[in-house]
């Protein structure tokens, strides 16, 4: 794992734990749980995921598990941490914004919301 990874990790308090599970990943109290034997690429994304949602959850109203606006709001913010901090590392890559194809991006991410990549692209070309 980078440290970039790790820094964001003590930022809010977790740690990863691989386990063999249904899904990618979930946030636990303090604890990311990540599907073991996931590629090095899909554990960054649900780490990023999972971090998303330590750093939001606490602002959405409503209970995620029973409340359907709670629960899309919730991944929602998640995504949109996601999102941000891996065009954050595209650009630092030193990729342009302007030339990147937003679509490809946001399938790679596995973002179904082609406009939030675009619009996170936007953030970093010079009006």
């Amino acid at each position: 794992m980078d440290s970039y990874l790790d820094k964001l990790l003590k930022k809010y308090h977790l740690k990863v734990v691989y386990l063999p599970l249904d899904k990618d990943g979930y946030l636990v109290g303090h604890e990311v749980l990540v599907r073991e034997n996931s590629t090095d690429e899909q554990i960054e994304k649900v780490i990023l995921h999972e971090i998303g949602h330590a750093k939001n959850d606490s602002i959405v109203v409503g209970d995620y598990n029973h409340i359907g606006s709670a629960h899309s709001c919730s991944e929602c913010k998640a995504n949109n941490f996601m999102v941000h901090e891996k065009i954050k590392q595209y650009v630092a890559m030193g990729n342009e914004p302007d030339e990147a194809n937003y679509v490809n991006i946001a399938v790679s991410l596995g973002i179904n919301n082609f406009d939030e990549v675009r619009e996170e692209l936007l953030k970093y070309i010079p009006k």
